[in-house]
This record gives C-alpha cells, sequence and structure tokens, in this order.
C-alpha cells in the first residue's frame, strides 16, 4: 500500500548553510520535499517568541541561538503546515539539531518531541542527560552515550529513523545505530501531530542549553548522506565545491521518484559551482572544513571573529578596592548567574582581615557581591563538579609552624552565595589546582614549608562521588612548592610543580609529573630560580611552558644584590625527544606570574610585577609579542600598581586583564584597545 504522492510545488532551493555540511542545487518542482528549518517555521519573526523564551548573540561563536528559561513556554509548531498536501508524516526522515550546552544537566531535558495529539503520547523525543543523548519512539528508549556537549561549545546532532533502525551522528562522526523493536507508523495522520522543541509536552525540565537549527528532512537516512566519505583536499583555490565524490551513490540512483510515502530530499551529486551569478553565496566545505565565500568565480575562505583587530595598548578600566593586598585573582562564570573575580586577601598578623572578596561583573564593572572567610588566602581555584560549582582556597595561615586547613566553597543556588563546604588540611599552602582526567576530579595542593622544612609532601586530591568530598590519592615531595599547573599533550595529562626555595637557596630543580596507572610519576626536571609560576600554552602545533623566577638567593649570589632581578624562561616541547627544552630566556624582575593571551593571530605574554625595589624600568610590568623567528619580543612596558597576579577575560567585544595587587588593597582592571 503507497501513500498518495503530494501535490507538485513550484520550490527551488538555491542554497541552505547548516552545520550538517550539504550544499543544495536548484532542483525542479516534481522533485522532493526540502529540507525544513523548525525553529525558522515555528518563529518567522522575533516578536513572535513565545513566553520564556528569547533570542541572544553568542559572540564567541559569532551566531544567534535560541534560550529558554526554566518555565519557558514550548515552540510550538503543526506538522500540516511543513508537509502541505501531504496526508500523513513521513514514515522514514531525519532531524538535525546544532545545539551547545552551557552547563551539564543535573536532570533530563527534552530537547524535541513529536507529539499525537489524538492518542496524547509522544511518538518521538530527542531527551539529553548528563552523559547521553536518548531517542525515544513510543515506550522505548535508545541511549547514545555522549560527552560531546560537556565542552560547551557548538555541536551538530542528527538523529534518523529508517524502518528498523535508528541512527546518531555527533559532527559528521562516530555514526552509531540501534535497532528499533516496533517500526515507525506508516500512517500518522498529519493532521494530529505537532512538534515541540525546547520543552517537550508531558515532560518537566526545560533545555537549558542554546539552540541554533533544528532541520527535518524527509527521507530514508539523511544522515549517512550528510556526512560523505573524507576525500583528499584539493590545493589552491577552485570554483567548485563537491558533495559527493565521483559517481552518484548507489542507493540514490535505486530510489524512485519521491512521494509522501516514500519522500527523499534530492541532493546535488554533482559540484556546485561559482560563477559570476553566485557572487556573494556562501557553502560550507565538508572537506576543507571551511567556510567559504563565491568571489569572482572562487571559492575564498571567510575569516570571522576579532583576528582582524590587534591590540594597541592597554588603559585603566577600573580600581578594584579589595579590603587587602592581594596575591591571586581568580575570575570566572557560572551559567545563569554571571561572571566574578575572587581575589585571595594575603593578610597576615592579628587584627588583620581574614577575609577574601568576590566581586560580581555589572555593567562593565566588578562590583563587591560577598566576603569570604580565608586565613592569609594565596590563591583561588573555580571549578564545576556535575553542575555543582566550587572555589577552593589555599591558605596559608599565621605561621609555618602551623597547619592551616585550606577551604573548599561550594555555591548554594538557592541563596546564590558560596558558602564553606569541605576543610583540607595544609601547611602553608600556596596554590591549589583542579584538574579532570577522564571522568574523576582531582585536587592539587601545592604545600610550600613546615617549620623550618622546605622539603614537604604536597598533596593530589581525588574526588569520591559517593561521599561528596575529597579525598587524599597521592602525596609527591616538593621543595619549598609554590605553584600547581596541570596540561595535557596529546591526550596525556602532565603536572608541573614550581618548587621556589629549599631553605638555603632558590637555585632547585623544578618537576613535571606524568599520569600513569593512577598515579604521577617524575617525567622531567628543570633548573629554576626561586620559581613562582607555570604557564602552558600552545602556538599552532608547538607547546610551550614558560616559568616565573622571582627571586635570586644562595651560593649563586654570594653577594646577596638585585636578588629580585632574574631570568625567567620559556621553554618548548621537543616532540621528537619527548622533552622540554629551553626556547627563551627573558630578564625579569620581581616576576611571580605569566598570563598568556591570544588575540586574533597574535599570542601574547604578560609578566607581573611585584615591585620588590627596583626603579625606572624595573618597575613596569612588560607585554611580549610571539614574532616568529624573533621569537617573544617585549611591544608594551606598563606602569601599573605593583601586582602578584594577572587573569584575562573577554566581554562581548571587550578583553579585559585584572590585576591583582600586592602592596595595597587597590588592583586594577585594564583594558585592552584595539588599532
Amino acid at each position: 500500500m503507497r501513500r498518495e504522492t503530494c501535490p507538485k510545488k513550484q520550490t527551488y532551493l538555491v542554497l541552505i548553510i547548516r552545520l550538517f555540511s550539504l550544499v543544495f542545487v536548484p532542483h525542479p518542482p516534481y522533485l522532493a520535499l526540502p529540507p525544513v528549518d523548525l525553529l525558522e517555521e515555528a518563529v518567522p519573526r522575533v516578536d513572535q517568541l513565545p513566553a520564556g523564551v528569547s533570542l541572544v548573540y553568542d559572540s564567541h561563536s559569532h551566531v544567534h541561538a535560541f534560550t529558554f528559561a526554566r518555565d519557558a513556554s514550548d515552540i510550538y509548531l503543526r506538522a500540516d503546515r511543513l508537509l502541505t498536501g501531504c496526508q500523513f508524516f513521513p514514515y522514514e526522515f531525519s532531524v538535525f539539531m546544532s545545539m551547545r550546552m552551557i552547563r551539564s544537566p543535573r536532570r533530563e531535558e527534552c530537547l524535541l518531541s513529536l507529539y499525537d495529539e489524538g492518542s496524547r503520547q509522544r511518538v518521538v523525543s530527542v531527551v539529553l542527560s548528563h552523559d547521553r543523548l536518548v531517542f525515544q519512539f513510543k515506550d522505548k528508549r535508545y541511549k547514545f552515550r555522549n560527552n560531546a556537549y560537556r565542552d560547551k561549545k557548538w555541536h551538530t546532532y542528527g538523529f534518523s529513523m529508517a524502518a528498523d533502525s535508528v541512527a546518531m551522528t555527533t559532527d559528521c562522526r562516530d555514526k552509531r545505530v540501534r535497532s528499533v523493536h516496533t517500526p515507525f507508523p506508516n500512517f500518522l495522520p498529519l493532521a494530529n501531530t505537532s512538534f515541540s522543541l525546547g520543552r517537550c509536552k508531558n515532560h518537566r525540565t526545560v533545555f537549558q542549553g542554546m539552540l541554533k537549527d533544528v532541520i527535518l528532512v524527509a527521507g530514508a537516512d539523511a544522515v549517512v548522506r550528510a556526512c560523505p566519505p573524507k576525500q583528499t583536499i584539493r590545493q589552491g583555490l577552485d570554483n567548485i565545491i563537491k558533495t559527493f565524490p565521483g559517481e552518484m551513490p548507489s542507493f540514490l540512483r535505486a530510489l524512485s521518484a519521491p512521494t509522501c510515502y516514500n519522500p527523499l530530499p534530492t541532493f546535488s551529486t554533482g559540484p556546485s559551482q561559482c560563477e559570476w551569478t553566485d557572487v556573494g553565496n556562501i557553502a560550507y566545505d565538508i572537506y576543507a572544513s571551511k567556510l567559504k565565500v563565491c568571489v569572482n568565480g572562487v571559492w575564498r575562505e571567510v575569516s570571522i571573529g576579532t583576528e582582524k583587530r590587534k591590540l594597541d595598548y592597554f588603559v585603566q578600566h577600573q580600581q578594584i578596592d579589595t579590603g587587602a593586598e592581594s596575591l591571586d585573582v581568580e575570575v570566572f562564570t557560572i551559567p545563569d548567574e554571571g561572571r566574578f573575580a575572587v581575589f585571595a586577601n594575603a593578610a597576615f598578623g592579628a587584627g588583620r582581615p581574614s577575609v577574601s572578596t568576590l566581586f560580581k561583573w555589572v555593567n562593565d564593572r566588578f562590583e563587591l557581591y560577598q566576603r569570604l572567610e580565608t586565613n592569609a588566602a594565596q590563591s583561588w581555584e573555580f571549578f564545576e563538579i556535575k553542575s555543582q560549582f566550587f572555589l577552593a582556597v589555599a591558605n596559608y595561615g599565621n605561621s609555618t609552624a602551623e597547619q592551616a586547613n585550606s577551604t573548599i566553597f561550594k555555591w548554594r543556588k538557592k541563596r546564590k552565595k558560596f558558602r564553606a563546604y569541605q576543610q583540607l588540611p595544609t601547611w602553608t599552602a600556596r596554590d591549589v589546582e583542579h584538574f579532570t582526567i577522564g571522568d574523576q576530579h582531582y585536587l592539587a595542593v601545592a604545600n610550600h614549608a613546615q617549620g623550618d622544612k622546605n622539603l614537604v609532601d604536597s598533596v593530589i586530591y581525588l574526588w569520591e562521588e559517593r561521599e561528596g568530598v575529597f579525598r587524599e590519592q597521592q602525596r609527591i615531595m616538593t621543595v619549598g612548592a609554590y605553584d600547581w599547573t596541570h596540561f595535557t599533550v596529546s591526550g596525556f595529562h602532565f603536572l608541573a610543580v614550581a618548587n621556589a626555595f629549599t631553605g638555603q637557596t632558590t637555585l632547585t630543580d623544578s618537576a613535571l609529573y606524568f599520569f600513569r596507572d593512577d598515579t604521577f610519576v617524575q617525567f622531567q626536571t628543570m633548573e629554576t630560580n626561586g620559581a613562582t609560576d607555570w604557564e602552558f600554552f600552545t602556538i599552532g602545533d608547538e607547546v610551550f611552558l614558560a616559568v616565573a623566577n622571582a627571586y635570586n638567593y644562595g651560593p649563586q649570589n654570594y653577594l646577596d644584590v638585585d636578588n629580585y632581578a632574574t631570568n625567567s624562561t620559556i621553554y618548548r616541547l621537543n616532540q621528537s625527544k619527548r622533552v622540554f627544552e629551553k626556547y627563551q630566556s627573558i630578564p625579569t624582575y620581581s616576576a611571580i606570574d605569566w598570563e598568556y593571551m591570544r588575540l586574533g593571530e597574535d599570542h601574547y605574554l604578560i609578566v607581573s610585577n611585584a615591585q620588590n625595589g627596583g626603579e625606572g624600568q624595573q618597575l613596569l610590568s612588560m607585554v611580549y609579542r610571539w614574532q616568529g623567528v624573533e621569537r617573544f619580543v617585549p611591544v608594551h612596558a606598563m606602569a601599573t600598581l605593583p601586582n602578584a597576579d594577572l587573569d584575562a577575560f573577554s566581554d562581548g567585544d571587550n578583553v579585559y586583564v585584572v590585576s591583582a595587587s600586592a602592596k595595597s588593597a587597590t588592583s586594577q582592571l585594564l583594558r585592552v584597545k584595539f588599532v
């Protein structure tokens, strides 16, 4: 039995640009139904948005997308508006969704559903949980484990319903297929079906990410055709972009003319031409993975974003009253709450304030939000575990002879405040570093000294899921440790420790550790001189580590002069030898922190200056730019307040650097001025 043919429609689809990387060409009116953007059909105008639904601009990805408040209405669309002239819903179809998750879902969130209003049941739905996507067909759930959306980047997911299976792809990769127990109904009346987007009927939880596209394609396994096999990328400029290499696939040639019963959209199997009549058209080259525009008969790459902007200089944007001297600043964002900055106030002695200050970003300025109890705080670390948000502080304490607990604070969503959650026993802690390996969460604490001993154990803690606390996992002997930095290279995990002082000299070895068999083992040592910070960054395929050497004391400086004048070092990974080698030595003064920053195609390193003595140029904070074979070259010398830590962030088109003042209760917020 066959369904009736849809009336012919005078439809010409010139070009559709979607993340699933297909280029469509004009087709005659008697061929298939074109793909349909459900969001565009449901919300043709911005002023027709349902209650609680917003259209926002993602400045990082340069796209507009829909977001949903927790009490938002769904975006509703009747199916018979899409397939006019057809009596029944296609029994084979595919759906493509482009979305970005802001946070990992705490409970299942329904993204899309096809609802049968006659039976008052969901026929098909797509649901997200914290680690998987679920395709639900009637009462059966087909689970696809997927952690891609945890990176908070844009991804495109495709689901295809065929006769006896459902297939899923992620960004045209990792195709997986599940067999279905019951085929999709051949005769599902269009008049009784509707789509719900963002919030599904009979489902309590609203989708809390950003949704850009929901594309419905009528036909058998469009996911496969949306992700054709990769071919060798053609060198140079060309005036064609191919959709299928070589001959038309046999499964396409064999298919008959599409109808409502067999609704196959026609995809171009030939080249998409760039001729004079096509100037201005945009296409996504699925083989080169680049967006291109037709210019004078040639497909040329499209440059998007701020890459053309050049750093000109820095200006003071705000002075921040932190209440005490600060050794560290941590800038972070809590979804649905905003951006914050927390300062580590390192006041010592009786009568000095024992609190650190948390600020919230309001109208392009930081305003005091909360005071947190600390004990000579040295550094802060923000992290997230399954949609729970934490701040960990490394407390130095009042004396090296006394143990001082460092504190983990947890964000209370109802009160919208941080509250003390767990205490970690530490000795003169200088730094705390959070990192993940697989699904495991770790905290590394740098213990500086115990009494008159600088050779002490620093501790790595592991998050215990059942107990909801961190437990000691491993101890590593360190020498006056000042900083831990975690980084990955080719999927391998490393920890770098900055060892600052042996008790007799600052000239000692700092070390890199490599994660193997659930433990960290020593990988390499580098000679440092009062090391206080490691900064990891990459430029193209090159991997770098920069160490800030802060103080020169010991036999190597037997005259005990110019203690704060040192050489800080940048190391580069020799990938064939698998070892970091000295790349460049930079004279620094009172250097405590490096901050890497990329603006467009330019790479910068900013070094802090705590201004411990010195004069003239020795009191300036320096900015270095990477210039290829010239390596890092000084390009700016900034007259700032004494600073111990720097943290860069962007807000819209603006780029800022927060400077934590080491010698006063006033810290600075600097803003980049672009050419």
